[in-house]
């Protein structure tokens, strides 16, 4: 409920961006139209599309008045294609989507119960490209604490609900390039949190077209079919090619000074170590990967001496295929 008239809805502004979206659009609108809390504004803003998506807007925003649609003038990437969406929201909390997903009906709703006093509200998701004997069975469960975010991972924006005015206060922050959803989940914690609703609550719909899979298509192809030992050899040489990046310097430099010995100290660790060229605090890096696995590793349950060998060979197996930083 509005904290200032508890006889009225929090406002929720939508956001979605849209490029080359037709195939999958109408059944992601549909699913956001059907959501059993009201939506306050529904903020489209395409990318340049060529395809008919744009004649698909056009068509719901003519019998939608809460439909707002925008179209850029140049070709954006989805990086500033979000940024610039979210800095048109008028409401109290935003709710993500991506185009080609399916919200469930109460998704909206049972973020609205959860978030509280934070920053960001995700949920569990189906992970599934199509269903399988009419059911999804591709659940997950996204990991979000700084810990293991600080390894090139993100909470998936398409799951977030977040407060307006932080989300707009992080890219005052922002150099541009690091991925947004990304950004938004490492300010969370440096702030007021995240909360996760431990339910699935939208089905995400992987595939060939997707920004994410476009980035690993240009930046790490050899990653979808891959010898063993790739990921520890090709991974050293690709940590040290990453640590060049001024897109790694920013962001670590950024968590580094935003954290301390008591403010997560052990993201503060790990992330001086990051910013250092030298043997020594890779070791001392990959020392620690393997201490505090069950926190930074992205499969924590694993035991036995594989388990120590992957969580101490952790930031090389991360920096394998990585391509947060190539935006």
């Amino acid at each position: 409920m509005n904290l200032n008239n508890p006889d009225s809805p929090l406002t929720i502004s939508v956001i979605m961006c849209t490029y080359n979206g037709s195939k999958f659009l109408h059944e992601q609108i549909d699913s956001i139209l059907t959501q059993t809390y009201p939506i306050y504004e529904f903020i489209i803003q395409d990318d340049c599309s060529t395809d008919s998506t744009w004649d698909i807007l056009q068509q719901y925003a003519s019998q939608h008045p809460f439909i707002k649609i925008f179209r850029n003038k140049t070709n954006k990437g989805f990086n500033h294609n979000f940024q610039t969406a979210i800095s048109r929201a008028q409401g109290q909390f935003i709710a993500i989507a991506d185009q080609d997903d399916i919200w469930y009906p109460n998704k909206i709703s049972k973020q609205i119960d959860f978030i509280g006093n934070h920053d960001i509200c995700i949920s569990y998701y189906h992970n599934d490209k199509i269903y399988v004997e009419n059911k999804l069975k591709k659940l997950n469960k996204p990991s979000f604490n700084l810990e293991y975010l600080t390894f090139y991972d993100s909470t998936p924006g398409h799951s977030m609900l977040l407060r307006t005015t932080f989300a707009k206060s992080c890219f005052e922050k922002w150099d541009g390039h690091i991925i947004y959803d990304w950004w938004l989940s490492i300010n969370a914690h440096l702030y007021n949190g995240i909360v996760c609703v431990p339910e699935s609550l939208n089905w995400h719909r992987p595939h060939q077209g997707s920004a994410i899979e476009k980035l690993t298509q240009n930046y790490a192809p050899d990653t979808t079919r891959h010898a063993a030992w790739k990921p520890y050899i090709i991974g050293y040489k690709k940590y040290k090619e990453l640590q060049q990046l001024p897109t790694w310097q920013f962001f670590y430099t950024y968590l580094y000074k935003n954290t301390g010995p008591d403010k997560f100290s052990l993201v503060h660790q790990i992330c001086g170590l990051l910013l250092k060229n030298d043997l020594f605090s890779l070791i001392r890096l990959c020392y620690l990967c393997m201490h505090h696995k069950d926190l930074i590793y992205f499969t924590p349950g694993q035991k036995g001496l594989m388990g120590h060998i992957r969580s101490f060979c952790y930031p090389m197996i991360r920096s394998y295929g990585n391509t947060y930083f190539y935006l």
